[in-house]
């Protein structure tokens, strides 16, 4: 079998057409964006700001309609809600692709690029996503942009043009034996797709999207062309999808690539160049100064072992990760009443990650991955709100899908149930109401900001009542100690915490509430701790050493 490619390697660091679909009504409702947009405002981030951000992740077109009136979210409709986006406390918004794509249907996802340059129509102009960047900036809040790098649309010039498409993509003069999808099963049918030149490589096994090809220079160098681009236009970082796929070595041989490894290296080498208050890149720039830009990885498999490689040695890979085992290990711990694979996870992932590692915990996403919370739980307020909990408490940085902090339903299956629009109806009620699901949202955002411990290292706790019917942990910075503990049953308990004084509580001082009631004794006798009569899937968050008690946000949730 043959793959034709470029011959030679990288060896040093390199330096719009819109297809309407079916529901589009005319061009003058969605004009040609004529707007140009030089390089942009840039927000001053401090060394590992990220580990203190607190993610939104928008799904664009569900979001909220703001220029068009056509049911379509878009830019200047995500504009108009930043002032909720800011009382919820979240500190970073992180976009679905925005840029012009193929598929403009119901199930609209911008993965099918045409365009890296241009925005979606449907979402606005360039000088719209200006606008946005900056208002964002003034409130000092950061944007990322979701960079596809492994695939265009098939309808993307590059493909249709006879100039690009032999070189640009992955071809083979049939549909060669032993190839499979690259995460496992399959046939080579899946993959091998009849086109222009023979057959094209797709890894997600449809024939609308075309693998490039990373072995090309010139794809490699429009890539990082396109990475500099937006991100000298003011993004601060970028969520980069479908990493694992980026370079191909043969049937078998799809994902995971030292080759993917070696590009991704580079990817991270753009952005440690822009070092705070940098515009563009310089190349020998000081390597002392930390990246103003981040960059987190789609690594998508449930395997936490399988992430590791994705930090490389922990400083020049990806700054974070997506954590796909967190939504099931939190899930399962509420539905089965079993601590022990969330807090094994977290264990896991102290004890093999390379030093500098900062995984991105969250609680359902875009993906056919996991109903949101909301479906998993019946509706049922009390397990919704320890969800987002042990998402918003969790080691690693959190991020919050859109419409979660409100209880919008969503049942995994068809992607599309998960990208239902914004219900704005469920923020105005629950704004005013204290027990809302939005209301204690706000309250674990607002712990989390507050307490340095929170966001610091962490350590699991052991319980009288064990793992099956509570979940115990330390979160630790400086002096500052803070403890998590919930209730996984359905009755009442009293839960006695030990193993405190081995963490670096000191015996003797007093127990302070962030969140919950503070029953029975408030100081500390000896190694161990009685949470008294938790309620049912009810959280505390109790402050037990440091100087930095700001006082108690919220009682128990009735």
């Amino acid at each position: 079998m043959k793959i034709r490619r470029a011959l030679t390697a990288v060896t040093l660091l390199l330096a719009g057409i819109a297809c309407h679909g079916p529901n589009a009504d005319s061009t003058s409702r969605y004009p040609v964006d004529t707007t140009t947009i030089g390089p942009g405002q840039q927000l001053e981030n401090a060394p590992g700001w990220y580990g203190d951000a607190v993610i939104y992740h928008i799904w664009v077109k569900a979001f909220a309609d703001g220029v068009y009136q056509d049911g379509i979210g878009d830019l200047p409709g995500l504009q108009g809600k930043l002032d909720y986006l800011q009382s919820l406390g979240v500190t970073t918004l992180w976009l679905s692709p925005i840029f012009e794509c193929d598929y403009k249907g119901p199930n609209m996802h911008g993965y099918d690029t045409t365009d890296y340059y241009a925005i979606n129509d449907r979402f606005g102009t360039r000088a719209d996503l200006k606008a946005l960047i900056d208002a964002l900036h003034a409130r000092g809040m950061r944007i990322l942009f979701d960079f596809v790098p492994n695939h265009t649309s098939s309808k993307h010039p590059w493909f249709t043009n006879a100039a690009t498409r032999d070189s640009w993509y992955l071809w083979s003069p049939g549909q060669p034996a032993g190839w499979g999808l690259p995460w496992g099963g399959g046939t080579p049918q899946d993959v091998w797709k009849a086109g222009a030149s023979g057959y094209f490589y797709t890894s997600f096994g449809v024939d609308s999207l075309a693998d490039l090809n990373f072995y090309n220079p010139a794809v490699q160098a429009e890539m990082h062309k396109v990475q500099a681009y937006w991100l000298d236009r003011g993004f601060d970082g970028m969520r980069v999808d479908a990493v694992r796929y980026l370079c191909e070595s043969g049937p078998g041989l799809q994902a995971d690539q030292p080759d993917t490894h070696a590009r991704l290296r580079i990817f991270r080498s753009l952005l440690d160049e822009y070092t705070t208050g940098d515009l563009h890149p310089h190349p020998g720039g000081d390597p002392a100064k930390h990246s103003s830009k981040i960059m987190l990885a789609e690594a998508w498999t449930n395997d936490a072992a399988g992430v590791s490689p994705y930090y490389g040695n922990g400083a020049n890979e990806f700054h974070m990760c997506l954590d796909f085992s967190a939504p099931w290990a939190i899930a399962n711990t509420i539905a089965r009443g079993d601590a022990t694979q969330v807090t094994s996870l977290w264990e896991f992932e102290q004890r093999t990650y390379p030093v500098g590692y900062q995984s991105a915990v969250f609680d359902s996403n875009h993906d056919n991955l996991i109903s949101r919370p909301a479906t998993q739980y019946g509706g049922g307020k009390a397990k919704i709100i320890l969800a987002e909990a042990l998402t918003l408490l969790a080691p690693g940085t959190p991020i919050l899908y859109y419409g979660n902090e409100v209880g919008m339903t969503g049942q995994s299956g068809t992607d599309l149930n998960l990208r239902q629009p914004m219900d704005w109806t469920a923020v105005t009620a629950q704004a005013g109401q204290p027990d809302s699901i939005l209301s204690w949202c706000k309250y674990l955002i607002q712990a989390r900001k507050a307490y340095p411990a929170l966001r610091g290292s962490y350590a699991t706790l052991t319980t009288d009542v064990g793992a099956a019917q509570a979940i115990a942990y330390l979160r630790a910075a400086g002096s500052e100690r803070v403890l998590v503990v919930a209730n996984l049953g359905a009755v009442p308990q009293t839960v006695v915490v030990s193993g405190l004084t081995a963490h670096g509580v000191p015996s003797g001082g007093p127990v302070q509430a962030i969140l919950g009631d503070l029953k029975g004794v408030n100081t500390l006798t000896g190694d161990a701790y009685a949470v008294t009569a938790l309620p049912p899937f009810g959280l505390r968050v109790l402050y037990l050493a440091g100087s930095g008690f700001q006082g108690s946000l919220h009682g128990d949730l009735p």
